[in-house]
């Protein structure tokens, strides 16, 4: 009995921080009415204190400095979302480890209160950081990622299961997936079956609609498995219908290199150099660094 109290109450504080959140009464994101909901006490604690830093901050945004500014600009600009834009990457630790603490963590709740599920890089190296509150923050923002990954892959699947030879279905399976593979979201035995999974969708979807992106990505997520023999078949397909494209070229390097072929993977460069083909930026380095 004298514990039905305090869990009334503790209950009550959780519902107004609800209302609060969905009112936009308090100024924190949604994701923090779990941690107010988990952590008796102190959790509604911790979301009162974010919402007056936060409603403080904004008061005192003038008085930001040029630097914070810059450095703030360049991190947003320029964190990885998803493979598509893979050319933006920059070094996030130099936004973890400046001197202010404040600064630290007025950009992890500004990420919180964004969209954290586009900032999955800087989160996870948010959450080696040394600042304990940060981390707090950005491991509880990479459990409601993961938990939001899980129930859209189980509605896909199901969707999918239901539907197997709708192709929309396939590819936006396919395509989230793949977005979680590439960003590290799985671990251990989870991302084996997820990888195997995403192989086997993927060859049937090849089978219908033939893209050298798909072939691409099956071609990685082969390497990555650490099948060599299929990622050798996919690669050489590649070869044969776009052979002065850059995803085969930089594939076909990378496993060659997988299997420490450094003769072929020169004859090959020589090969490509001597076919005078377009090449980008991108795939000229990697050839400039293996011919190195």
């Amino acid at each position: 009995m004298i514990y039905i109290i305090p869990a009334v109450l503790h209950l009550l504080v959780c519902l107004l921080i609800f209302l609060g959140i969905q009112f936009e009464i308090l100024s924190v994101h949604k994701y923090m009415f779990f941690v107010a909901l988990f952590l008796p006490f102190w959790g509604p604690l911790i979301v009162m204190i974010l919402h007056f830093q936060i409603a403080f901050d904004a008061d005192d945004s003038a008085e930001i400095d040029v630097e914070k500014l810059k450095l703030e600009s360049e991190l947003y600009r320029s964190i990885t979302v998803d493979d598509k834009r893979s050319d933006m990457t920059v070094p996030i630790e130099e936004a973890l480890i400046i001197n202010s603490a404040r600064e630290r963590r007025s950009l992890i709740m500004d990420v919180l209160n964004d969209n954290p599920g586009d900032y999955v890089e800087f989160l996870q190296k948010a959450g080696n950081n040394d600042d304990t509150e940060v981390v707090h923050y950005a491991v509880t923002a990479m459990v409601e990622i993961s938990k939001e990954n899980d129930y859209m892959l189980q509605k896909l699947d199901n969707e999918y299961n239901a539907n197997p030879n709708d192709m929309k279905v396939l590819s936006e399976y396919c395509d989230f997936l793949w977005g979680c593979l590439s960003q590290n979201l799985m671990q251990g035995q989870v991302e084996v079956m997820n990888r195997e999974l995403f192989s086997q969708l993927m060859h049937k979807k090849i089978e219908v609609s033939e893209d050298i992106s798909d072939y691409a990505r099956l071609a990685e997520n082969e390497l990555k498995r650490k099948n060599f023999y299929s990622a050798e078949n996919i690669i050489s397909i590649m070869g044969e219908k776009w052979p002065a494209c850059d995803e085969y070229i930089l594939l076909n390097i990378q496993y060659l290199a997988s299997l420490n072929k450094g003769d072929e993977i020169r004859k090959f460069i020589t090969k490509v150099e001597n076919s005078h083909i377009y090449l980008s930026s991108k795939t000229k380095e990697a050839l400039a660094f293996w011919t190195n």
